[in-house]
């Protein structure tokens, strides 16, 4: 079996059974795909995917502020390293209201085509 058939099925994502039939070990599996987003249609799975990325992009913006202001901090006079850490807290910044703001984009969005 494939490495990615048997990680799929560790995480929870594919269940892999055998037919039974006649035909015994040399039957193909049945592969059935679970829906990890558990959603219906295209709008409940924007809404999750907009959801998630939010909840993970905190903590990584929260990692590369401290990243930008620990370069700040030990920059100690070098402005290519005080360069360095203020691109990374404005990099930091504009990543983070993208992705705050691609929730409110996605609903203008859906309001103007429906």
């Amino acid at each position: 079996m494939l490495w990615f058939i048997r990680v799929a099925q560790a995480v929870g994502l594919l269940r892999v059974a055998h037919a039974d039939q006649p035909g015994g070990a040399g039957t193909p599996p049945i592969f059935t795909l679970t829906n990890p987003l558990s959603c219906n249609d295209f709008n409940q799975c924007v809404d999750k995917l907009t959801g998630n990325l939010l909840t993970i992009s905190i903590p990584i913006a929260a990692i590369m502020i401290l990243v930008g202001g620990f370069q700040i901090m030990t920059a100690g006079g070098n402005e290519e390293n005080l360069t360095r850490g203020r691109k990374t807290l404005t990099y930091a910044a504009i990543g983070f209201a993208v992705v705050v703001l691609a929730k409110s984009v996605v609903t203008i969005l859906q309001s103007i085509f429906s």
